[in-house]
């Protein structure tokens, strides 16, 4: 039995990714302590142990970042150490971003414990989107070399997917040192449903997730999109579910274009929850603009209505394009708010041509799904247990192979 501890700059409660790999070894018998973010500070949650604090900064200023860095860096080194010297873990993964959040387990890894990096963004890209430099700049240039020395402590590092370790590798680390795990829905939760009714109304489009301090996520357009449809959809509806900084902005917007009693925001709702509400909706859309950052981004929010077996309309970015092909998806140009709304239009008028891109998309599912790449995990923590560890994981592994 593994005892892993997981460092993470977000809150543990509303991180799918960091919940999946915590839960997936705490329901194999390893044990787990979290050091995060929790408005609440919760004790425990599925079995995994918190130790939480507050304060993560959502601004424009960079000054504001790197004070919440700083002070969660603290926070979690010193109480990283600490948990160790209590007693020892054998494995610690860091979840980025920030690249030096790896060095809090500094102490657990001079005292023999393995480190694993899982790198969830690109931070130089996400600092050139939101500063608007590029890689002349002399911050990205400091911000890639972060990355590098980090990816060098770690033992181990995850990429979230191809195109994504592809410009990992651009910044000069080694790709033979990564492994691949997508940031794929929990199988238990995101259950396709059994039918689609053609007829169904209202015609419900939906997009979930934090709403930025920027107009990254696009919704301006899809606002725009709406408004450009609505006459030609007498029952659409828009809900937006999700909260953050930008959310101010959001309501200006649909007021300003008279769309209030179409538009309507749900507040952030627990992960558990998200697919009642989700399976309501006839589409999914991801109107995501288009920057060195988004191009690298494959939307949880995606795979979750391609589990779901809902039809989504999606921005067409690199990453996207590289596990979904043409009527996999309903493509447009990042920022076309007349491509999107004809889009809207099409998966309207026809139903069964929504239901066959909804079909065609669950072949992403078939070959990328949790159950996989849950073992492709397991198989990345066992690689860096003590060979006493690994053959106990191996027997339970084996045994629980056989009652199967």
């Amino acid at each position: 039995m593994a005892h892993v501890c997981m460092v993470v700059f977000n809150e543990y409660s509303s991180d799918p990714r960091v919940r999946r790999e915590a839960e997936a070894l705490i329901e194999r018998g390893d044990t787990v302590d979290c050091v995060c973010l929790d408005k609440k500070k919760a004790k425990s949650l599925g079995g995994v142990r918190l130790y939480a604090t507050s304060g993560k900064y959502r601004g424009l200023k960079r000054v504001g970042h790197l004070a919440a860095y700083f002070r969660f860096f603290c926070f979690a080194f010193l109480k990283v150490s600490i948990l160790h010297l209590r007693r020892p873990f054998d494995i610690a993964q860091v979840h980025t971003g920030p690249d030096f959040l790896v060095f809090t387990t500094l102490v657990p890894k001079l005292l023999g414990a393995k480190i694993i990096l899982d790198v969830h963004d690109l931070m130089p890209e996400m600092y050139m989107a939101k500063f608007g430099v590029d890689y002349r700049n002399w911050m990205v240039r400091f911000i890639i070399w972060i990355e590098k020395i980090s990816v060098a402590f770690a033992d181990k590092t995850i990429a979230v997917h191809e195109p994504h370790l592809s410009i990992l590798a651009k910044h000069g680390n080694p790709r033979e040192k990564f492994s691949v795990l997508l940031n794929l829905p929990d199988h238990r939760i995101f259950v396709q449903r059994s039918s689609v009714n053609p007829k169904q109304k209202p015609f419900r489009l939906i997009y979930h997730g934090t709403i930025p301090d920027n107009d990254r996520a696009g919704l301006e357009i899809a606002l725009r999109a709406v408004a450009r449809v609505r006459n030609e959809i007498p029952s659409l509806e828009f809900q937006i579910i999700g909260g953050g900084a930008g959310m101010a902005r959001l309501y200006r917007w649909a007021a300003e274009l008279n769309l209030t009693s179409c538009v309507q925001f749900i507040a952030p709702v627990p992960v558990e929850q998200l697919p009642g509400i989700l399976l309501e909706a006839s589409v999914g859309i991801i109107p995501y603009a288009a920057d060195t950052f988004t191009h690298y981004v494959l939307p949880t929010k995606l795979l979750e209505y391609v589990a779901l077996g809902i039809p989504a309309i999606v921005s067409r970015l690199r990453a996207i394009e590289a596990y979904f092909d043409e009527g996999m998806v309903g493509y447009f140009e990042p920022g076309n708010e007349t491509e999107l709304a004809n889009q809207i239009l099409s998966f309207y008028r026809d139903p069964v041509m929504a239901a066959s891109v909804a079909l065609k998309a669950g072949r992403f599912t078939e070959i990328y799904n949790w159950q996989h790449h849950r073992e492709v995990y397991f198989t990345l923590v066992d690689s860096l247990l003590p060979p006493k560890a690994f053959l106990v994981q191996y027997e339970l592994k084996g045994k629980s192979s056989g009652e199967r």
